[in-house]
């Protein structure tokens, strides 16, 4: 049981001056007696771990460990997995948090935050951990079960759980993933479709329900479901790639390449995404589209030699053989070859300016990288071969 005059209290936000604001409020209501104070995620999970803790308040928005972050490992760790958690956060995140609100946060408070809010929100939550309702009881059988590798008992006591709250879409998900431990699809797909139908926030069975389709090889509803996704964030992101690779694959090229269009449009970091794009891209014959991304990028990142190598295999793929030399030339001539590329690597690229120049009948030059070559490797019997045949 949770005194809530003499409770513990974590807040963790990243601006002194609201981790201040919050500890005044609580002092000024009498809720907790002991409050302490962390400036991100990963400072507030030391403190767990250190000393006990009875309720945390946490910002969303954090740099280091964000709000959802430290969430997600408050709740897989065994020890304070059932603290009572209220999330803060300002209305443009609003959706962010209303996204796994059925998942893991006991409340949320939206900013700015009032005496009277913070007030409301404490004693409900506190009211609940102590006296929890009877979905609750059963969902942590279930997860002692499941723990204890019980699942058959664990989906009994999920199920009853259901009965109390047949509308909570995160009783639903977990309900669908124990009968995937149990290789039950039907029943899997059924519980993940129903949890979206109940909650249309609930993007996490959303993206369970793409991971599923994606294992059945079913692009269609796989396409589906990551298109409702209401929140854009990394997962949507790494989804969206993942769909793309499968929907080339599978000779859905237009489809992919304008999902890889609109990510890049939507995100504020596109270097990752362009990088897999690109390799993508090239993996299966897309050049022209990895044209335009990989001419920005070298723009953006002149010194990158990996880009260069690539720059030169789809100019060669799209017929544009002097682009294709001047790249491997920059990447032969790159200060940094010698670190960020193998001997036999080195020895490659120096073959191919060789065999393009003896294309153009320039045997000078061609001497020239064979040397190089010989240098690295004096017993290499291509480039001996090259240079027996040269003159």
């Amino acid at each position: 049981m949770i005194d809530i005059n003499t409770m513990s209290v974590l807040i963790v936000d990243d601006m002194k001056s609201m981790r201040l604001s919050i500890r005044n409020m609580f002092k000024q209501l009498q809720l907790g007696s002991n409050i302490r104070h962390a400036e991100n995620g990963k400072e507030a999970l030391k403190m767990l771990s250190e000393v006990h803790v009875d309720m945390a308040v946490i910002d969303w928005n954090m740099p280091v460990m964000n709000g959802i972050e430290l969430l997600t490992k408050i709740r897989n760790t065994k020890e304070f997995r059932d603290m009572p958690v209220i999330m803060i956060t300002a209305e443009a995140e609003r959706d962010i948090v209303l996204n796994v609100a059925e998942t893991d946060i006991d409340a949320y408070l939206l900013k700015p935050l009032t005496m009277k809010s913070l007030e409301e929100k404490v004693k409900i939550v506190i009211y609940s951990a102590n006296n929890p309702d009877k979905a609750t009881i059963h969902l942590r059988n279930a997860r002692d079960f499941e723990e204890a590798g019980d699942i058959e008992k664990a989906i009994e006591e999920t199920r009853l759980a259901l009965q109390e709250k047949p509308k909570a879409s995160r009783i639903l998900r977990n309900l669908g993933l124990l009968y995937q431990k149990v290789n039950n699809e039907n029943m899997t797909e059924k519980c993940l479709q129903k949890a979206v139908i109940v909650n249309r926030e609930d993007d996490v069975s959303r993206f369970l329900l793409v991971d599923f389709y994606l294992k059945k090889n079913d692009l269609l509803n796989a396409l589906n479901y990551y298109e409702q996704a209401r929140v854009f964030g990394p997962q949507i992101i790494e989804k969206g790639v993942e769909i793309g690779e499968k929907l080339i694959e599978k000779g859905m090229s237009s489809q992919a390449l304008d999902i890889f269009t609109r990510l890049m449009k939507k995100s504020k970091d596109t270097l990752s995404i362009r990088d897999n794009v690109i390799n993508i891209c090239i993996e299966y014959g897309e050049y022209a589209y990895a044209k335009d991304l990989i001419v920005n990028l070298m723009e953006e990142e002149p010194e990158r030699l990996d880009l260069k190598l690539k720059a030169a295999k789809i100019y060669t793929e799209t017929n544009e053989p002097d682009k294709a030399l001047q790249c491997y030339e920059d990447a032969n001539n790159s200060p940094n070859i010698e670190t960020n590329l193998t001997k036999e690597e080195q020895i490659d690229l120096k073959l191919k300016l060789a065999i393009i120049y003896g294309q153009k009948k320039r045997p000078y030059v061609v001497e020239n990288y064979l040397t190089q070559i010989l240098k690295i490797d004096p017993k290499h019997p291509m480039a001996l071969e090259l240079r027996k045949n040269n003159f």
